[in-house]
């Protein structure tokens, strides 16, 4: 059951800790990642896409390569009914077809050594031993370092960018791109667009280095669009059409929190993510 602490945690309070929670227990006694019930839908769809993903590519690529740019700790508590479920890291480690190598990168020390720990105790259980990596880096400064860490032969990569906000910045995207075999899963955040629109206009550059450029659209209509044109500028070329239904992530009252985006340098990647999202949206608004 929800801690009924959580009810005096603001949200600064949780930025503050990196939404580390520590009133809601883990069994391993560790902090774990507070979210709302929207990341649990997230995560299903995560899930649903890898394991497509992996089953069909074992058999193709000697080397398969999950990237988490922003991995948290790798647990997570639902702060409305305290269910804990395991987050996007060690989510990817327990498909059935598991990928070669994974690297999870995040930026806070303390989450990165929590992680660190749960990744030992995943790996004792597991039937095979994959390379799990991971790095107490800044996803967007230390980007070259990382990829130094992918295999290049007969290789091909799920990258999952799911910052808090407009954490991840084209430049790192661009790099990324150079990787000929390579898919994205991008949390596109709407809400902070629209919460932050005025600073972001005016002298803020987070939302240029976001976009990878000065003179993006200041409608909301037209975010996604100018975004999904400039990943095809990438030669991201299978990238989802906006006329599609989005994957949407929303609060309890319905307001869009993010998008979760998709993007591959294959028509197979983009085939695979309309097909999980056929899985999890009603059926009534799916085209294809």
């Amino acid at each position: 059951m929800k801690n009924r602490n959580c009810d005096h945690c603001s949200t600064e309070d949780k930025k503050k800790k990196n939404y580390l929670c520590d009133e809601i227990a883990a069994s391993d006694g560790l902090p774990l990642r507070c979210c709302h019930r929207g990341t649990f839908d997230k995560l299903e769809y995560l899930k649903y896409y890898l394991s497509i993903f992996s089953k069909a590519m074992k058999k193709k690529f000697a080397n398969r390569i999950f990237i988490d740019l922003f991995s948290g700790p790798g647990l997570c508590a639902d702060r409305e009914s305290g269910e804990i479920r395991d987050g996007s890291s060690l989510l990817a480690l327990k498909l059935a077809d598991p990928f070669t190598h994974y690297i999870f990168v995040d930026t806070m020390k303390k989450t990165h050594e929590i992680l660190k720990n749960r990744r030992d105790s995943r790996l004792d259980r597991m039937n095979i031993r994959p390379h799990v990596d991971l790095y107490n880096l800044d996803a967007n400064k230390d980007i070259e370092s990382i990829l130094k860490r992918i295999p290049e032969k007969n290789s091909i990569s799920v990258a999952f960018i799911d910052p808090n906000d407009l954490g991840i910045e084209y430049e790192t995207l661009r790099k990324l791109a150079e990787f000929p075999s390579l898919d994205l899963i991008i949390n596109f955040s709407i809400s902070d667009l629209k919460r932050n629109l005025q600073t972001y206009s005016e002298h803020n550059e987070k939302a240029d280095k976001f976009f990878g450029c000065p003179d993006w659209p200041k409608r909301d209509d037209e975010w996604l669009p100018f975004y999904q044109r400039k990943l095809k500028s990438l030669d991201f070329l299978a990238v989802e059409s906006n006329l599609e239904p989005k994957v949407k992530i929303k609060t309890k009252t319905g307001a869009d929190i993010y998008y979760l985006i998709y993007a591959s340098k294959n028509k197979l990647g983009l085939k695979f993510w309309r097909e999980t999202k056929k899985k999890f949206l009603p059926r009534d608004i799916i085209p294809y």
